[in-house]
């Protein structure tokens, strides 16, 4: 097995894996500065002069601040730009780690889950998964912080799993805890419960309830700090190998990825590199999402959700054209099923300059790629029926947003964020998101925590994954519901789970009312029974057994 360093990509003469430094490989004029490390490539493997691009790779040297030098330099030239590194890179003091969980899904792919070839190549990377016994020694190399475990919870993720992943290994725990100590010194620490392994009410679903104002947003959001690096917590969590978040609430403050960079570059001591446009910063950060109302320029923008869900219909379908060699499950194919489960329509469209649409056929590529500058972006999708654009009702819409964002984002074992998704549904749609949503997390292996207000969506998790928050003079605690939620009626979900039964209502202070002034309460219900619900005459009834009766008032 040839290793080379490579300042071209017109390596096909050279069987073996090339190193690219990453600018080579996507077009920018200089290479990725991790806070003065240069430490990004590009992974190449040729074969019978076919060329593979695999994915990117940081690889730190002890001692070295730009690696690719260091490489060039002690390699033995084999052209004018390839330089051979295999006799001298399995001897150095290095570590290196995939940018993703891809990386070592496609060395499996390509080297056929070989095991000794995998061993081989990881071994001379210097894989940090693959000699995770040494990650006490390598750790401590200068810079390691800010390369190799710099996307903080998801770096350790690919550490724990990668080398079991290439070697095709690979098991994921089908039940799990996430313990979240506490995000406010006001707030109860909580332990989320994921369990897959139940035959029915399968836990890949936890709900955050509670009143306005007790800290459900807070939580979501330390969540989403300890994920990214930015905040610690106590206990070691399960390992996810990327973070969305979704939130269509004009209120929220989640961080788009510009805020994270933004935070990680103070947090190491270096300024905003101005110099860096936004899609090369966002592009070092593929550990991490945000869909919602903020554009790239953080603003609160209406009109966003709707162009990025056009720009996310472009990603799903060059990522079915680049990433097709190795994965058999085509996003477009996954988008359009899932969609279809809420949503009666034949096509997904997209509207030209002209004002022509351009339906997405199956294996659209080719033809998505001459016209894909002539699409109005800020029209967003359009979903056909017998040819022509069905109308969309206001939840629909937010699906046509969601949905491509996630199927366009969402990775194995990804952990979603959904803050309050019932603001725009009416009852029918939040159970279609919940189907939807349960279909993307079963394909790609992973999890989501929404905060909600919603007794549909209760009733269809298990009570196992329900967090019920209550605040009490300033405090607030976090327990489960004292009954089971999956598949129970909304009556005793609202009773139990949302504190309605203890809860004083309008209609009770409108019966105590008359009551009080004396209205004989026969007379109430032979006259106004008719006109009255089941539990208000219940509670007139009961108020007449005990005109003493105590309501606790909220």
């Amino acid at each position: 097995m040839k290793i080379y360093i490579s300042k071209t990509t017109a390596i096909g003469k050279y069987d073996g894996f090339h190193l690219i430094q990453d600018h080579l490989a996507t077009g920018h004029s200089q290479p990725w500065n991790d806070y003065d490390y240069y430490v990004t490539f590009m992974l190449y493997h040729v074969s019978n002069r076919k060329q593979t691009k695999i994915d990117l790779l940081k690889l730190l040297i002890n001692g070295e601040m730009v690696t690719a030098d260091f490489l060039i330099k002690k390699g033995e030239v084999v052209s004018g730009s390839i330089s051979d590194i295999t006799s001298i890179i399995g001897n150095l003091e290095a570590v290196s780690l995939g940018g993703n969980i891809n990386y070592y899904q496609k060395l499996n792919s390509i080297l056929e889950g070989d095991k000794r070839q995998v061993n081989n190549l990881l071994y001379l990377l210097h894989d940090a998964s693959y000699q995770i016994e040494n990650e006490e020694n390598y750790s401590k190399f200068e810079g390691y912080g800010k390369t190799i475990i710099r996307d903080g919870e998801t770096a350790k993720s690919l550490i724990k799993k990668g080398y079991h992943v290439a070697l095709g290994t690979y098991q994921r725990d089908k039940s799990f805890q996430l313990c979240l100590d506490s995000p406010l010194p006001t707030i109860d620490p909580i332990d989320f419960s994921f369990d897959i392994s139940k035959k029915i009410a399968k836990t890949n679903i936890n709900l955050i309830i509670g009143e306005n104002g007790s800290g459900k947003t807070q939580i979501l959001k330390r969540i989403s700090e300890i994920m990214l690096g930015i905040e610690k917590n106590s206990s070691d969590w399960p390992f996810f190998h990327k973070l969305i978040i979704t939130s269509y609430s004009p209120f929220e403050n989640f961080y788009t990825t510009d805020d994270v960079l933004n935070i990680l570059d103070k947090k190491n001591n270096r300024g905003k590199n101005k110099r860096l446009d936004r899609e090369r910063r966002n592009l070092h950060i593929n550990k991490y999402a945000y869909i919602g109302f903020k554009d790239k320029k953080n603003n609160f923008n209406l009109d966003w959700p709707k162009e990025f869900s056009v720009k996310s219909l472009k990603s799903i379908i060059r990522y079915d054209r680049e990433e097709n060699w190795w994965n058999d499950t085509s996003r477009l194919d996954t988008l359009k099923e899932t969609l279809s489960l809420s949503m009666e329509f034949d096509d997904i469209a997209v509207k030209l300059k002209n004002g022509d649409f351009h339906i997405i056929k199956d294996n659209p590529y080719r033809r998505f790629n001459k016209i894909k500058d002539d699409i109005q972006e800020k029209e967003g999708l359009f979903f056909m029926k017998d040819d022509e654009p069905i109308p969309l009702s206001s939840g629909q819409e937010i699906f046509s947003y969601m949905i491509p964002s996630l199927a366009s984002e969402i990775e194995d074992e990804s952990l979603i964020i959904i803050d309050e998704p019932e603001l725009y549904l009416h009852p029918t749609l939040e159970v279609g998101l919940i189907n939807m949503l349960k279909r993307l997390l079963s394909e790609t292996n992973s999890s989501a925590i929404i905060a909600t207000h919603s007794a549909l969506i209760a009733r269809e998790v298990s009570e196992d994954g329900v967090i019920v928050l209550k605040k009490e003079d300033g405090y607030t605690t976090a327990q489960q519901p004292e009954v089971q939620t999956f598949g129970e009626s909304l009556e005793v979900i609202i009773g139990e789970a949302f504190d309605d039964y203890t809860t004083y209502k309008p209609f009770q202070s409108e019966i105590d009312d008359l009551i009080e002034s004396g209205t004989d309460i026969q007379q109430l219900l032979s006259k106004s029974s008719s006109q009255i619900g089941d539990e208000a005459l219940v509670y007139i009834t009961s108020s007449s057994d005990n005109k003493s009766i105590e309501i606790k008032r909220k």
